[in-house]
């Protein structure tokens, strides 16, 4: 299996890509987080893949990610039970966000913060913290020197607020998220929702 591949990027949607290399073109599948932080059409990139075997003997399917983190977080994600690669990589959209809370859910059992920070289903919030529960550590991603912590419950009640107001919820999510990564951590939902209007 190779590691990487380097090439010219021809096309680019928010959910594959297609990659040329020697004259051949890659269909590639990735995750939200990767398509945000792809460069223009016809630029050289370098995208970290996996394969898999697709099933019903249909040939492999080709993911790609920007960096080796997230196609760890991708990988960690399909060893759990039931979640093919398909469903890692739309977790794995999900998530790319704000890492470092999805580190704490996991870790505190939060199964709110997953479905309302993240939009998961609880469903797949109880697979993740059972799934994930022995595994959190081994993530690069997931050092304690980059995990802030902070009242989910605020982040919570900021983002109902912002929908209240009438944002759409990915738009609430965007700017509590956003907002977050500079403010002080024992901020209250109100001074949350102040900062982020102020985003939006």
């Amino acid at each position: 299996m190779f590691d990487f591949l380097r090439g010219r990027l021809e096309d680019k949607e928010t959910d594959r890509i297609v990659v040329e290399a020697q004259g051949v073109g890659y269909k590639i599948s990735i995750p939200l987080s990767t398509y945000e932080k792809l460069p223009s059409l016809g630029t050289e990139v370098k995208i970290y893949t996996w394969v898999s075997a697709s099933m019903y003997g249909k040939g492999n399917a080709l993911y790609g990610f920007l960096t080796p983190q997230e196609r760890e977080v991708f990988l960690i994600l399909r060893s759990i039970s039931k979640i093919g690669a398909r469903g890692a990589l739309e977790i794995l959209s999900k998530i790319s966000k704000s890492f470092a809370d999805f580190r704490k859910a996991i870790v505190t059992r939060n199964t709110q913060v997953l479905t309302g920070l993240f939009g998961l289903t609880r469903k797949t919030a109880d697979k993740l913290v059972l799934g994930l529960k022995d595994k959190i550590e081994i993530l690069s991603f997931a050092g304690k020197e980059r995990f802030v912590a902070r009242n989910e419950q605020e982040i919570t009640d900021a983002i109902s607020g912002l929908v209240a107001l009438g944002y759409k919820v990915s738009q609430a999510k965007e700017a509590v998220n956003s907002v977050c990564e500079t403010i002080d951590k024992d901020a209250q939902a109100e001074e949350i929702i102040k900062q982020a209007l102020k985003y939006l």
